[in-house]
C-alpha cells in the first residue's frame, strides 16, 4: 500500500505520515529545498524506513505525475496560511490543488482516494451559536479562506474523474503546533490574554484525532464525493480553553484584557513594516478580523454517523498531552 502526502513536513502532515506508517503504508512526501525535516527525521532514519522524500513544485503537473506512479492514496495538505496578497494565496492553495489533480490524471493510476485538507476558514464563522454544518453556503472572511474554498471548488470539478474527499478542520492543536503554543507561552509567563469584551465560542480538534479522521475518511467508500468537519465533539469558550491550559501548566495567570482597537493598530504597524522587510506578518488586519468573530464553530456529527469517527482527545486530555510535549521538547 502506497500513499503520497503534500505538506508532510508540517505540523499536521507529519502526524499524518506517522499515522500512515503505523497503518503499514509506504509514504512518499513531496518537499521543497527549504523544507525542515525535523519532524520526519525519526521515520527517515529508521532501518526499514517506509518514508521517502521527493523534491518538487506543486505548480509542475508533469513532474508531480512521475512521483504518483503506483500510488493508492493522495493526501493534499500543503498550502499557504500566510501570504502577502490574495493572488499568492490563490496560486498556491487553488492552483497547486489543480496541478496535483492534473498530475493524478496524467499518471493514469487507479487512485483509491484524493483527500483535500481544507479549513473551517473556507466556510467562515457562524452567525450565531449554531455550529456550521457541511451543507451551509460558504462565506469566507479572508483571502486565505477564499483560497481554500477555491481549492474545494477545483477538487469538485474533478469529482467525476477522481474519488475526492474534502476535510475541513477547525483550529488544530497538539504536539509540534506553533500557533496555539503562543497562548501556552503567555500563560506560562503568568499572563492570560482576554481578547475583546464578548465571550467567543470555538471548535477545536487535537491533531491525533484529526489525522485519524482523515485516514478513516480516505479508507471509506462512503466518503467519496463528500465533505466533513472533524472536531473534538465539543464547543469551547476562549476563556475555558485558557483555564484548562493554566491548569495543565499549574499556573495562576493574571487576566489582561486586550482591546481590539489595539490589535487593529498593531496590525497596521506590522503590515507597514512588512512592506519594508518584504516578510509576511503573522498579525495583519485580516487575522484581527478572524479574532473578532464570536462563533468559529462547526459540527462533526456527519463524520460520526457516516464514518464512525470518534474523537479520543477531549480538551483536558488534549491540552495536557500538548503541554507535556512542549515541556519535554524545551518549548516551555
Amino acid at each position: 500500500m502506497k500513499a503520497y502526502v503534500t505538506g508532510g513536513t508540517g505540523f499536521i502532515g507529519s502526524h499524518l505520515v506517522e499515522q500512515l506508517v503505523d497503518q503499514g503504508y509506504h509514504v512518499t512526501c513531496l518537499i521543497r529545498k527549504t523544507s525542515n525535516l525535523r519532524w520526519l527525521a525519526p521515520l527517515l532514519t529508521a532501518k526499514s524506513s517506509q518514508v521517502r522524500l521527493v523534491m518538487g513544485d506543486l505548480q509542475d503537473s508533469d513532474a508531480l505525475a512521475e512521483h504518483l506512479r503506483d500510488i493508492d492514496l493522495v493526501f493534499h495538505l500543503a498550502g499557504l496560511t500566510k501570504a502577502p496578497d490574495a493572488a499568492t494565496y490563490d496560486r498556491i492553495n487553488a492552483g497547486g490543488t489543480k496541478a496535483l489533480l492534473e498530475a493524478c490524471l496524467a499518471a493514469q493510476i487507479g487512485l483509491d482516494r484524493f483527500v483535500y485538507c481544507s479549513s473551517l476558514a473556507a466556510v467562515g464563522p457562524s452567525r450565531d451559536s449554531t455550529p456550521q454544518s457541511e451543507g451551509v453556503t460558504p462565506q469566507p472572511l479572508t483571502d486565505y479562506g477564499r483560497s481554500k474554498l477555491k481549492g474545494e471548488m477545483v477538487a469538485h470539478e474533478y469529482g467525476n474523474r477522481l474519488p475526492i474527499t474534502i476535510i475541513r478542520p477547525p483550529a488544530v492543536y497538539g504536539p509540534r503546533d506553533a500557533d496555539i503554543f503562543l497562548f501556552f507561552q503567555m500563560i506560562n509567563r503568568g499572563v492570560m490574554p482576554i481578547l475583546g469584551e464578548m465571550e467567543k465560542l470555538l471548535s477545536l480538534v487535537h491533531v491525533k484525532d484529526l489525522v485519524t479522521g482523515i485516514y478513516i475518511a480516505a479508507a471509506s467508500e462512503r466518503a467519496i464525493g463528500e465533505t466533513y468537519f472533524l472536531t473534538d465533539g465539543e464547543i469551547h469558550t476562549w476563556m475555558g480553553i485558557e483555564r484548562v491550559i493554566a491548569d495543565a501548566l499549574e499556573k495562576y495567570p493574571f487576566r489582561v484584557k486586550v482591546p481590539f482597537f489595539l490589535l487593529d493598530f498593531v496590525s497596521i504597524l506590522t503590515e507597514t513594516a512588512a512592506k519594508v522587510t518584504r516578510q509576511t506578518p503573522t498579525l495583519n488586519r485580516q487575522k484581527v478580523q478572524d479574532l473578532k468573530q464570536r462563533f468559529w464553530i462547526c459540527d462533526s456529527t456527519k463524520a460520526q454517523k457516516e464514518l464512525g469517527y470518534r474523537p479520543t482527545y477531549p480538551l483536558e486530555k488534549g491540552i495536557r498531552n500538548t503541554a507535556e510535549w512542549y515541556r519535554a521538547n524545551g518549548w516551555l
